[in-house]
């Protein structure tokens, strides 16, 4: 049977009911559609990705590598590395030569006993701390003037071994005795160790680290001293102890006045060292010395003595009298040993058995008031504290005859009594003084008896009396002149008798 055809097409589309969406053709992956607009963020995020990349590249590369237009001292160094800056800067200095001496050692030492040499490393590090890599993008078309310094380095632990090989060589090979390993340098005004000692007592590490320094500065005479020295071992703790005795210089002072010194060389006399390294003072040396050496420099009672009276005349005065300094040996022996354990420089007002008004040196160690006897003028004068005289008369001094002669020297007034009885020597026979006269006034001036008084038994003064009918030893005077002086004169006043 015949089919019967249609007017309707095959698979023709249904007919649109009502407002359907049209549903559409383009292709989803052509970029203009919903999917594709959704991956358009990933573009600046890929562009960004890429610059940090970028950046970061040169970041790397110019943190070890010079910028464009960069110059260290002047040097091109445009674009090289840091290594290869370094590697041209360090060169070596094979024309170096120098000596190490002291503290009984002496090394020569040359640029290849050390491997000394400038320090590229440091010379390439120190310019490129200059630029700041991260800032490259800013920099990397301008032009960067650098500087930098080649220092010098060397190698520490071979110039270690130099002192190592020195000290074995000139160390002792026999031990010596404490007090043989530190002696005193006069010239120094120190103890020193030994030369045969003193090269064991380096410390190695400390010489290193002093005489690194002073070959870097470019020395070639190089010395080492006491700070190269071991701190730890009992010599060098000996060797602290007996200079800090030596230190200890003293003024010595009479009533305020300096007297004398002890310095180095006398200390030095009187430190020990013993042989377990202890340091002591010999205080019976100190003692010794103070009885002795400084007794004599100072003490002037009974020692002849120089000065210039207010007349202008110079006089020698006999060592003889009872008056000037007189130190006390055994005290100032302690003071000195406990200056001296304190170990720095300080001034001793020395303790005295009698005291003066000045230090002189075998001059005038007295004052300015007191009473002159020329023996050979028959005169006297008393001088008051400002030099002035106030008072003054002829006199009888003792009959020249090497028996009864008035004793010359410096004296002081003892005592005073008015009136007195005076009395010679006492006789064997009777027991009885040999003579006793009663005098109004009387000034004692010698332990012996001798001193001023009045004698009412001569009528004339001065002149050559004394010759012929002298004294018992006594100085006469008369009346009047008794009684002044007797009325001005104090128990402790300095009577100068003189030829």
């Amino acid at each position: 049977m015949a089919q019967t055809e249609s007017n309707t097409p095959k698979h023709a589309a249904p007919k649109q009911v009502g407002n359907l969406p049209k549903t559409s053709t383009k292709d989803p992956k052509d970029g203009k559609g919903p999917e594709g607009k959704r991956h358009l963020w990933l573009i600046p995020v890929v562009i960004v990705a890429l610059l940090a990349g970028v950046y970061l590249a040169g970041v790397a590369v110019f943190g070890m590598r010079f910028l464009p237009n960069t110059t260290i001292n002047g040097e091109d160094v445009s674009l090289k590395t840091v290594g290869e800056v370094a590697s041209a800067a360090s060169t070596s200095l094979d024309d170096y030569a120098g000596t190490i001496s002291g503290d009984g050692i002496s090394i020569n030492v040359t640029a290849s006993d050390i491997s000394l040499s400038y320090d590229g490393d440091s010379y390439a590090k120190t310019a490129i701390s200059q630029l700041n890599a991260w800032e490259w993008p800013l920099l990397i078309t301008g032009t960067h003037k650098l500087s930098s310094t080649a220092s010098t380095k060397l190698d520490e632990d071979k110039l270690t071994e130099l002192f190592n090989q020195a000290i074995a060589a000139n160390s002792s090979a026999t031990r010596l005795s404490p007090s043989q390993q530190i002696t005193y340098d006069s010239t120094q005004k120190r103890f020193v160790f030994a030369k045969e000692n003193v090269a064991e007592q380096i410390d190695a590490n400390a010489a290193t680290t002093k005489v690194a320094a002073d070959i870097i500065a470019g020395e070639t005479d190089i010395e080492i001293g006491y700070d190269c020295l071991l701190d730890s071992t009992s010599a060098q703790a000996a060797l602290a102890k007996a200079n800090a005795y030596v230190s200890a210089t003293l003024t010595l002072t009479l009533g305020g006045q300096n007297a004398a010194t002890i310095d180095a060389d006398q200390i030095a006399q009187w430190v020990t060292i013993n042989d377990d390294y202890t340091v002591t003072l010999n205080n019976d040396a100190i003692d010794a010395y103070c009885h002795g050496t400084l007794s004599s420099a100072l003490d002037t009672v009974g020692k002849a003595r120089t000065f210039t009276n207010p007349r202008g005349e110079t006089i020698t005065v006999a060592a003889n009298g009872t008056y000037g300094w007189s130190i006390n040996g055994s005290e100032d022996a302690t003071q000195i040993e406990t200056a001296l354990a304190g170990g720095t420089p300080t001034t001793v007002e020395l303790s005295t058995y009698l005291s003066a008004v000045n230090v002189s040196n075998g001059g005038q160690d007295w004052g300015t008031r007191y009473v002159e006897v020329s023996i050979s003028q028959q005169h006297a004068w008393f001088y008051d504290s400002n030099g002035s005289l106030i008072w003054e008369a002829d006199v009888v001094t003792g009959l020249a005859n090497g028996v009864r002669d008035t004793p010359q020297g410096v004296w002081y007034i003892l005592n005073k009594k008015a009136p007195a009885t005076l009395t010679g020597p006492v006789q064997a026979d009777t027991g009885q003084p040999e003579w006793t006269s009663e005098v109004d006034f009387w000034m004692g001036v010698t332990p012996s008896g001798c001193g001023f008084h009045n004698a009412p038994w001569r009528s004339s003064f001065g002149g050559t009396i004394y010759t012929y009918n002298g004294s018992h030893g006594c100085i006469n005077l008369s009346y009047d002149n008794a009684q002044a002086l007797y009325n001005l004169i104090a128990v402790g006043d300095v009577v100068v008798i003189h030829a």
